[in-house]
């Protein structure tokens, strides 16, 4: 397929692979966790910055 670009970005159509996960995979609970905190924590800081923009001055 061919390319195109916007912005300075080269972009390829080509399709995607479709990869079936391994049903014997685990995943480690702690670190999922500790992700998942991170993510929460991250979203409350730029709530908290969007909360704050809209307050006028």
């Amino acid at each position: 397929m061919g390319k195109t670009s916007l912005n300075d970005l080269v972009y390829s159509f080509e399709p995607l692979k479709i990869v079936t996960p391994d049903p014997d995979h685990k995943v480690d609970e702690a670190e999922l966790r500790k992700s998942i905190q991170k993510s929460k924590e991250m979203m409350a800081v730029v709530e908290e910055y969007k909360r704050k923009r809209a307050v006028p001055n």
